[in-house]
């Protein structure tokens, strides 16, 4: 299968400096330079961009490939994390075609299954994922990370993973992580109490509260008025209503979030 491929390592062309806003457009962000140890300073974006289909198709339902993901410069270590996980997110629902777990062959395995499964019925086969940053707070870099899987049927499959980064430990960090010591428990009854007031907002009924009880997330990110719990599609809500958010107010989890994460 010929297919046609573009890979643009965007270092010459779009690079970015870090600052606290989420990003909307990583190539409008001013020049900035980087700590070399990457425990201070500003943070020095670079775009990559990869996309991929099989020339042979023609018309509308061709399936394709488009994967959009940032990396820091001398930052080596958390590089190598992010490509780990981008990988892991595009390996999840893989087929049957062998690959060696790298980006380019995950994205070659994707569309040979498509050729082999789709391409007759023009079924629009399509994988996206784009990784941005999210916030960043002190130490603490978090990152988005969107993917879209198309594979036939009613709709895709879309889902945001949430990366969380300790730029002086140089290790990425759960949710567990996050929590003093002893507090998970107490961490849990505020999620309950959230998702409680979600389904009363919601105006939910027995039926639907039985059919989709609250169930833990390590999925979380800090917003503006408290952590919040993301949920993807299935998880605690059908399909149909998308991708819910819990969100624990900052002032009920003082003494429950390491207070370095909580206020750095």
């Amino acid at each position: 299968m010929r297919m046609t491929f573009v890979f643009l390592l965007a270092a010459a062309l779009l690079a970015g400096c870090d600052n606290n806003n989420q990003d909307t457009d990583p190539s409008a962000a001013k020049q900035g330079t980087a700590d070399a140890q990457g425990h201070t300073g500003e943070l020095v974006r670079i775009l990559h961009t990869l996309e991929k289909t099989d020339e042979q198709c023609q018309g509308d339902g061709c399936p394709k490939v488009n994967l959009a993901w940032i990396t820091f410069e001398n930052q080596p270590t958390l590089n190598e994390a992010i490509t780990t996980q981008l990988a892991g997110m595009l390996v999840q629902n893989q087929g049957s075609t062998p690959h060696d777990g790298t980006i380019e062959s995950l994205v070659d395995a994707f569309l040979a299954d498509a050729s082999d499964m789709a391409m007759a019925s023009k079924q629009g086969w399509e994988l996206n994922a784009t990784i941005k940053r999210q916030t960043r707070q002190g130490d603490l870099l978090t990152l988005r990370m969107d993917s879209y899987e198309y594979t036939g049927g009613a709709h895709g499959q879309p889902g945001v993973q949430y990366f969380h980064w300790d730029l002086a430990r140089q290790q990425k960090l759960t949710l567990a992580d996050l929590l003093e010591p002893g507090k998970k428990q107490a961490f849990w009854e505020l999620a309950r109490h959230q998702h409680q007031q979600w389904l009363d907002k919601e105006e939910l009924d027995q039926a639907f509260r039985d059919s989709w009880p609250f169930d833990p997330t390590d999925n979380v990110y800090f917003g503006k008025s408290g952590l919040v719990l993301h949920y993807n599609v299935y998880h605690i809500a059908p399909y149909a209503m998308g991708q819910p958010e819990l969100t624990i107010p900052y002032e009920k989890l003082d003494g429950i979030v390491r207070g370095k994460y909580l206020n750095p």
